[in-house]
């Protein structure tokens, strides 16, 4: 019989600190992905303890907010304040798995890690795009494309006018790395968050120069609202493409954004 490694522990929390967490895992070599309707938006990267006690809470008991949907047997945890997405649960079957993206930054190799895809993308219930109202639907230039996406309770939503996207950017700052955001950048008025704009909640950090909006019912990234800032105003609006509706993720090309290196110090919210 092969010898089981030795477990080790791994620290991580949510982007602003108020949750952090320790858990006992073999050292991390492969990681679980699932393309279903929240976890293809959230961007997780899994790791499954042996078992759920192997979890433990280091600060922050009782901070997340739980987000359920379909049959409800799984309950998927973030930070209301910041959005990070930390676990999904499901009591009933004695399963937890927690999102690696979370992990204190460099304690994995996330680039060299062997990646196993579980496919619920068509499982019932069978998660609906929402349809746009005649008066929702703008013109589309000719050599552009209408795109339409959400959060995935859909209480925020939104179009985009744009070139067809084949390229997006994703950064390894200590924010967009635990959300696996991938990013295009449109002007402003090509972007209609359809009335919605007063269900994100806005979240800065560092230099304080963006606006993060997520939703704060299912903790879904959004949009990133550089131009509200009083002195740096972009004129685009990033999108995260994940939250697109149909759209294959996987034929993007990626461009990868060094943000980590760009930050004015380091980053100590995993410190416990």
């Amino acid at each position: 019989m092969a010898e089981t490694e030795a477990k080790q522990t791994y620290h991580g929390n949510c982007h602003c600190g108020a949750f952090k967490f320790s858990v006992a895992l073999a050292p991390i070599k492969k990681a679980g992905v699932c393309n279903c309707s929240i976890c293809s938006r959230k961007g997780y990267l899994f790791a499954v303890p042996e078992k759920p006690s192997d979890f433990k809470v280091e600060a922050g008991e009782g901070t997340l907010k739980t987000y359920t949907f379909g049959n409800g047997v799984a309950e998927h945890r973030f930070c209301p304040t910041c959005g990070s997405g930390i676990l999904v649960e499901a009591a009933k079957l004695n399963f937890l798995a927690v999102n690696i993206n979370t992990f204190k930054h460099g304690s994995v190799a996330i680039e060299s890690l062997e990646i196993s895809t579980t496919d619920r993308a068509n499982i019932e219930p069978i998660y609906r795009p929402f349809v746009l109202s005649p008066d929702q639907t703008p013109e589309v230039p000719q050599g552009q494309k209408l795109y339409t996406g959400s959060c995935h309770c859909q209480a925020i939503k939104y179009t985009v006018v744009c070139e067809d996207i084949k390229e997006v950017r994703t950064c390894n700052c200590s924010f967009c790395s635990r959300n696996a955001d991938m990013w295009i950048y449109p002007l402003i008025p090509s972007v209609n968050l359809l009335g919605t704009e007063d269900k994100l909640t806005n979240y800065l950090f560092g230099p304080e120069r963006a606006y993060h909006g997520f939703c704060g019912n299912c903790g879904v990234d959004v949009v990133n609202r550089v131009d509200l800032h009083p002195k740096f105003k972009a004129p685009v609006r990033p999108i995260n493409v994940r939250t697109m509706n149909d759209i294959a993720l996987e034929d993007l090309k990626i461009e990868k954004a060094d943000g980590w290196s760009l930050n004015t110090g380091p980053y100590k919210a995993y410190d416990v």
